[in-house]
């Protein structure tokens, strides 16, 4: 039997806010195992206008918000009919994460904005988004997502490690899959390269020229979310609540060596075992100076490895799009060993606007 192929676009705006990324894949299925191809892929910086809009959506009326959603949707529109044309490109559906706003489980919150109607409207193509709420409402984290999508498509690793805005985990040789985000990366490191004018701290530089402060590595360390056992997932209120008032009064170079050296720990400290094959991904794997630290604190004998860079850039976005292909496919998306919600779900929201 011939098989059949799926080309979809799958977009993903991180919590760092540096832009959008959209990857153009297909997938296919074969012996009962999901395989994809990455065909083209773009990422689309923010302006500094909507950038600052972004980093401070969570403080925003209700009014505003509602405009930045569907500023943002327009954003996302034009970026992706762009793409579609210069590429001649023709996919069944487009698979959008958003922009997360608001993410606390224990309220039975999170809100990803980025209007999908307006991107169903100007693309004439099906959008599937809102992929957490569901398993939110049902009793989950609603993430980290990507693990259902790295245990498909990624299986050959123990690990997979995603360093952006957030570091999340997801563990594939268990058995059952779990995986949580570990601690916040880049969402610290960008503001501090920010105040040295810098929007992120290239292969690490400014970094390596600091030291460590070690009474803040340990107060770090002592925060309260390590204590948690999984499933467990962080945003970007709690880090402002509890992150960033440790990282106050200090040299920008110390503090940004200090959060890499946490970083790093904190990484090391979450694999188990030996030996194991761990894929990098993230903007973080770019970052020399962050790679050096995790190899320091690696006292097991772990294999990191950094793919190619479509990997390394897109890698949430083409899970998202396959996310959002199984949720197209009525097939289940999210693992409750995961999220802690009472069921495993086929999540997100499809829309298919018509216009006469």
């Amino acid at each position: 039997m011939e098989e059949k192929n799926y080309e979809l676009i799958g977009t993903m705006s991180g919590t760092s806010c540096d832009g959008l990324d959209i990857a153009y894949c297909r997938f296919w299925k074969k012996k009962k195992k999901w395989f994809f191809k990455v065909k083209n892929t773009s990422f689309e910086h923010f302006d500094n206008r909507l950038k600052k809009k972004l980093l401070k959506c969570y403080d925003l009326s209700s009014y505003k918000l509602k405009k930045l959603d569907i500023e943002l949707g327009d954003f996302i529109s034009k970026k992706i009919c762009d793409f579609i044309s210069k590429y001649s490109l023709k996919p069944i559906l487009i698979a959008s994460h958003g922009h997360t706003v608001f993410h606390n489980p224990s309220d039975r919150i999170t809100l990803q904005i980025g209007n999908a109607l307006v991107i169903n409207t100007r693309t004439k193509i099906k959008v599937i988004n809102n992929f957490r709420e569901l398993d939110v409402l049902n009793g989950g984290q609603g993430a980290p997502l990507v693990a259902y999508g790295d245990l498909k498509l990624f299986s050959e690793y123990d690990c997979c490690i995603n360093i952006g805005g957030i570091v999340n985990i997801s563990k594939l040789n268990m058995k059952k899959l779990i995986a949580y985000d570990i601690c916040p990366a880049n969402i610290i490191l960008n503001k501090f390269s920010r105040l040295e004018g810098f929007e992120y701290d290239k292969n690490g530089k400014i970094a390596s020229k600091g030291n460590i402060i070690p009474h803040i590595f340990d107060k770090l360390n002592e925060i309260e979310y390590y204590r948690k056992s999984e499933p467990k997932s962080l945003d970007i209120n709690y880090v402002e609540k509890n992150f960033f008032p440790l990282l106050k009064n200090y040299p920008n170079k110390d503090i940004l060596n200090t959060v890499v050296n946490h970083i790093a720990y904190q990484i090391n400290k979450n694999i188990e075992g030996k030996n194991q094959n761990i894929l990098l991904s993230g903007g973080g794997a770019f970052n020399k100076y962050l790679i050096k630290k995790i190899q320091l604190y690696n006292t097991k004998n772990h294999n990191f490895i950094i793919p190619n860079n479509d990997i390394i850039s897109f890698k949430e976005a083409i899970i998202f799009g396959y996310l959002g292909l199984l949720k197209f496919l009525n097939l289940k998306n999210i693992n409750n060993s995961v999220t802690g919600s009472r069921n495993s779900s086929s999540s997100g929201t499809l829309i298919e606007g018509k216009l006469f």
